[in-house]
């Protein structure tokens, strides 16, 4: 199995922000504690079950299969071979459209302190929608973005998500664009990263980055030029984001 956990964990995904690190170790809280870690290239855990970490780290794509689409790019070419084994996750969408929403006009460090801190009032779970929408949530400094994640959890506690998975990719986008504080690049974070739609490809500074100086592609031709990579623009999204943030340093 072609994984690299540390990639995976560590990459601007929802686990990211889920999880917490204590040496090679990934933790949070479940029904119990759980963990994750690899261990001479073998993947290990307690306190989930396989069919958790498999939807989790999204065992079940092939990809080798993958890369012989992205491949085909030379630039993601390079990107799979500097990031080979890292893979997309799958998350709980309500958790995925709160680490998202703390996204907003933020960078890593502050996201995971503020998906964190909401997490602490339930003992390291996520609250449920209908208790964040009263919580006292002045100690996760969320500044402006409070008001979207309480909006957003009282449309979503009244049933906003139900039945998003069955919508076709453009319908589900509108239906979550919805949303207090959902535009289009939170939209397609949830839809890849919560729902499952590879054909997402979010758009945030980086990506617009990568795009312009590696294709000298606009933000508003990015979404046609991304389906070169189809069925996979997710995954060649987030080896583009990757690959960015290691050469296109400001």
């Amino acid at each position: 199995m072609l994984l690299n956990l540390r990639l995976t964990m560590e990459s601007g995904q929802p686990p990211e922000f889920l999880w917490q690190r204590r040496g090679s170790r990934y933790f949070r809280m479940l029904e119990t504690r759980a963990e994750l870690w690899q261990e001479g290239g073998k993947l290990r855990y307690s306190g989930c079950s396989h069919e958790y970490v498999r939807r989790m780290l999204r065992l079940g794509d092939e990809l080798e299969e993958i890369y012989g689409v992205l491949c085909r790019d030379e630039v993601l070419s390079r990107a799979v071979r500097s990031f080979r084994g890292l893979r997309l996750t799958l998350s709980d969408p309500w958790e995925t459209l709160v680490a998202f929403l703390c996204s907003v006009n933020s960078n890593i460090p502050r996201i995971k302190r503020c998906v964190q801190a909401i997490m602490g009032m339930a003992g390291g779970r996520m609250p449920a929608p209908e208790v964040l929408v009263e919580a006292e949530l002045k100690h996760a400094r969320l500044g402006f973005r409070e008001k979207f994640i309480r909006r957003s959890a009282a449309m979503v506690a009244e049933g906003a998500l139900y039945g998003i998975e069955k919508l076709d990719f453009q319908e589900a986008k509108r239906e979550l664009m919805n949303l207090p504080g959902v535009g289009e690049k939170v939209a397609e974070c949830v839809l890849l990263f919560g729902y499952g739609f590879l054909e997402a490809f979010p758009v945030d500074v980086w990506i617009a980055r990568a795009m312009r100086h590696y294709f000298g592609v606009a933000p508003r031709r990015i979404a046609s030029f991304a389906e070169r990579w189809e069925p996979y623009q997710g995954y060649a999204q987030q080896y583009l984001y990757m690959l960015a943030r290691e050469e296109l340093k400001p």
